[in-house]
């Protein structure tokens, strides 16, 4: 007839015990690292989301500046077109008269 509560017996369920532990152990370490992974993981997600958004909006900043800076060169290039159609006319020039007015030189007296 064998002991119940032989050593023997009561070796084995204490590895068996710590073993259990220790697998559960691993287990809740294994939870705890995912928690911990799904919060650094949604705290980065709201870091990157808040990181793009002031790109935008510094992009369109720029958008609109380069709009603006479009609006005004298209307007400077009117001028300059409308420059160029009509004669130029200096005021160095206003007091000698064209090639084709000159009067035949005088004499000297």
């Amino acid at each position: 007839m064998m002991q119940i509560n032989s050593e023997y017996v009561v070796k084995n369920h204490r590895r068996q015990l710590f073993f259990g532990g220790f697998l559960l152990m691993l287990s809740l370490m294994c939870v705890a690292m995912t928690v911990l992974f799904l919060f650094v993981s949604n705290s980065a997600n709201q870091r990157v989301e808040e990181i793009r958004q002031q790109y935008r909006t510094i992009s369109e900043r720029r958008e609109a500046r380069v709009a603006e800076l479009t609006s005004q060169l298209v307007a400077l290039q009117n001028k300059l077109d409308g420059i160029a159609k009509h004669p130029i006319s200096n005021p160095a020039d206003k007091g000698k008269p064209a090639e084709g007015d000159k009067s035949p030189p005088q004499p000297k007296r």
